[in-house]
């Protein structure tokens, strides 16, 4: 055997020469001084700030250091009405926002993903929100809502008028007939050639659509009353106050449509709704690059066997696309959950937490107990619960999403 091996076998066993061992631990050696940084960056500004905090949570800390009190803190907040309103809250910005980012994202990324004209242009267009600073672009988004100079509720006015004024010709006889007459042809075009032309989603969407129009169409024929109201909420529904309406928005459709819904069916509120606008907004460029650089990386020989196979459109997203785009989405989901859970900018410049604490989420309550209240103590304990609840949500999104994961 030659002398210059540094790995022996004697015996059916393998032995390391003391020069191998000593060049591995070089090795070794080297790479812990190559993440040394980042370790000391994760212990001083990740580790001991949780255990800071959980240190504080345990004394009566007012600005300087107070009494040792234990768990009063936590006892105090299982009964604070006001974390309670603001852990659900938070709960119903993660819920709504991370899946429809994600579903929006999904479906402007397939479709940047196609051979059209000005692809590069489009996909900077829509990374564009993502890039743009947070405060500035939710100043600029403030303007937008403002009840009496915004653009939203100007435009929203004038379509609505414009379309109550239509109502008003199409909605009577004779245009109300040719109305459900187009809407009936149109909706068994798109039954009787279901899957030919376009894929599933988009065919059910058009019926879908085509369907609504049917049935309004048959309602304004058949009863005008229902026809006049609609036109009125048309006339008077905007403008709207939407960052300092505190009713939930199920409770203010009710209140202008004439009913009153049961207190646990009123929903979140018209401010909340709006915070989430803007946070899918702004996070949706970011979903879509992460899903653009998925789909790019599905071999094309995929794409090639289920077309010669004969896979429609539909077919080949269901069930080969969305599939391979498991790990995408699982990552997605992780870390727009997690974010979401921390949100508290896009709070606090919109809203700073009002009306009537609508929008006041846990990150939110937590800056207001610690600089509004002083009370960093008890800000502590509730940070370190928020802590708790984002570690719990991870693993069990690790434990069940991740068993979903599909790898090539």
């Amino acid at each position: 055997m030659d002398q210059g091996n540094h790995i022996a076998s004697l015996g059916g066993a393998v032995r390391i020469s003391p020069l191998h061992s000593k060049r591995s631990f070089r090795e070794a050696v080297l790479a812990y001084l190559f993440i040394l940084p980042s370790f000391v960056i994760i212990i001083v500004f990740g580790l001991y700030p949780v255990l800071r905090a959980g240190y504080m949570s345990l004394h009566h800390w007012s600005i300087v250091k107070g009494s040792f009190i234990g768990l009063a803190n936590y006892r105090e907040l299982l009964g604070d009405k006001a974390f309670w309103q603001a852990l659900q809250v938070t709960v119903f910005y993660v819920v709504v926002t991370v899946p429809l980012t994600m579903a929006f994202s999904l479906l402007v990324a397939y479709l940047l993903f196609q051979p059209i004209r000005f692809r590069p242009f489009f996909r900077t267009l829509y990374f564009l929100p993502y890039v743009t600073s947070l405060v500035p672009a939710a100043m600029v988004w403030q303007w937008i809502f403002n009840y009496q100079s915004g653009i939203l509720n100007y435009m929203a006015k004038n379509l609505a008028q414009n379309l109550a004024a239509l109502l008003r010709v199409i909605g009577g006889p004779p245009w109300v007939y040719l109305w459900i007459l187009g809407s009936a042809v149109w909706l068994a075009y798109l039954l009787l050639t279901w899957g030919r032309r376009r894929t599933d989603l988009m065919t059910a969407f058009l019926a879908t659509v085509a369907g609504v129009l049917l049935v309004s169409g048959v309602l304004f024929g058949a009863r005008p009353s229902i026809l006049q109201s609609v036109i009125l909420q048309l006339e008077n529904f905007f403008p709207v106050r939407w960052l300092q309406e505190p009713r939930g928005i199920i409770l203010y459709l009710g209140k202008q449509w004439g009913f009153t819904p049961p207190p646990w069916l009123h929903g979140p509120s018209m401010a909340l709704l709006a915070v989430c606008i803007v946070s899918m907004w702004h996070f949706m460029g970011y979903d879509t690059v992460i899903y653009l650089a998925g789909l790019f990386n599905i071999s094309s020989d995929v794409y090639e066997a289920a077309r010669i196979d004969g896979a429609s459109e539909g077919q080949v997203f269901w069930h080969i696309t969305f599939p391979l785009l498991s790990p995408t989405t699982f990552f997605l989901f992780m870390i727009s959950t997690i974010g979401a859970f921390r949100a508290f900018t896009m709070f606090y410049v919109l809203t700073n937490g009002g009306p009537l604490r609508t929008t006041t989420s846990v990150t939110f309550y937590i800056y207001d107990r610690f600089y509004s209240a002083s009370r960093w103590g008890y800000a502590s304990a509730i940070a370190c619960v928020l802590f708790v609840i984002i570690l719990t949500m991870t693993l069990i999104n690790q434990r069940i999403a991740g068993r979903r994961v599909f790898y090539q």
